[in-house]
């Protein structure tokens, strides 16, 4: 009988683990290790104020990380620098300050999306469940979402959708990672909107 229960919470056990290498959580783990290892290709831009792109890098390795030597963390262990270097290749650009994105295998589709949005709805909820929902979600899949992204003067610079969209943390300051249907998106510096895509249909 004791062999039977082991052998149950053994299998549980194992179904769990392979669902977890399923979520959105692990590939986010997954491109971070490819980027460290020199095999996450990405296009890399800069913006200015006005949503400008002032250049703009596409390499077949980048990996992007706080700049060792300007790195300064506060008592609980934060980031406080915004210095960041962009490793492609065998050469390192160092950025502070402007926007920048980067990404791998996604159409930026800031040129044919409208400028504004305007979301009516009228559906009812409890804010409470919605919220557990959608951090589940975010967590395990990820959901069919929008990723708007604006300069910090609040200017459009790039569009990216997917079917599967999650939104990670950073230790890096002023950066977000998302995940767009397994590519990654890189965003620093920059104001970003995240919709559901259901809500910007018809």
């Amino acid at each position: 009988m004791k062999i039977k229960k082991k052998l149950g919470v053994a299998m549980v056990l194992g179904v769990i683990a392979l669902s977890a290498t399923a979520c959105s959580d692990a590939e986010d783990w997954s491109l971070s290790v490819k980027s460290q290892l020199g095999q996450l290709p990405l296009v890399i831009s800069t913006y200015d104020n006005n949503g400008q792109k002032v250049d703009q890098v596409k390499a077949k390795s980048v990996h992007i990380h706080t700049d060792n030597e300007m790195s300064k963390r506060d008592k609980d262990g934060n980031e406080r620098s915004s210095v960041i270097d962009v490793d492609y290749g065998k050469k390192r650009m160092i950025h502070v300050g402007s926007t920048l994105i980067a990404y791998e295998g996604l159409r930026n589709y800031e040129d044919t999306f409208t400028k504004h949005v305007n979301i009516n709805d009228h559906e009812r909820s409890v804010p409470l469940l919605n919220s557990m929902y959608q951090n589940l979600k975010n967590s395990w899949s990820g959901l069919a979402r929008v990723v708007v992204i604006r300069s910090q003067a609040g200017l459009p610079v790039a569009v990216f959708a997917g079917d599967k969209v999650s939104i990670h943390y950073s230790d890096m300051k002023n950066v977000t990672r998302f995940v767009i249907d397994g590519h990654r998106l890189f965003v620093y510096r920059a104001d970003y909107t995240v919709y559901p895509m259901s809500s910007l249909k018809g």
